[in-house]
């Protein structure tokens, strides 16, 4: 499965921006702030709407430290459903690890040339991600379909939150 899409050109920006897969609109997405820390750049929290079956799904970070220790709650309608947090250990590459009630753990990992791969459990590449213009914010990539079933504009959601958790946003 191909995914793209284009966030407001200011990572700092709380503006809804519709989501699309093709031409079908499927839902919207927003960031927003909580005012957790002095620089908002680091305050990554994500909501998205789902126009296909009008469920909210929130991705909302509960745990803020620049060096580790950074975590996020996932809801669906005000409901738990999993968290996702950057993993312990001095030699991890920026990643965020995502675990979903009724799905398989994957995480999104940073590389070197500023694209990243989605990995499973067993840290096998099942999809990539990266950001594809400068001027603007589009990020695209790929996953495996297979692999992958959940509500596709939670994934957007999750996409959008590790890319503005990696600051290169």
């Amino acid at each position: 499965m191909n995914f793209s899409y284009t966030a407001p050109t200011i990572a700092r920006s709380t503006d809804s921006f519709s989501i699309y897969d093709g031409q079908a609109k499927i839902g919207s997405m927003e960031r927003f702030f909580t005012k957790q820390t002095r620089n908002p750049i680091y305050d990554v929290n994500i909501r998205t709407y789902d126009d296909r079956n009008q469920d909210t799904y929130t991705i909302s970070q509960k745990k803020i430290k620049l060096l580790g220790e950074t975590k996020w709650e996932i809801l669906k309608n005000d409901q738990t459903i999993g968290e996702a947090e950057y993993p312990k250990g001095f030699f991890k590459a920026h990643q965020v690890v995502v675990y979903l009630e009724g799905h398989p753990t994957f995480t999104f990992k940073i590389q070197m040339d500023r694209t990243a791969v989605i990995l499973d459990k067993k840290e096998e590449q099942i999809g990539s991600t990266e950001r594809t213009t400068n001027i603007q914010h589009t990020y695209e990539g790929e996953v495996d379909g297979h692999f992958f079933q959940m509500p596709l504009i939670l994934f957007y959601g999750l996409v959008h939150t590790f890319w503005c958790s990696s600051n290169l946003s």
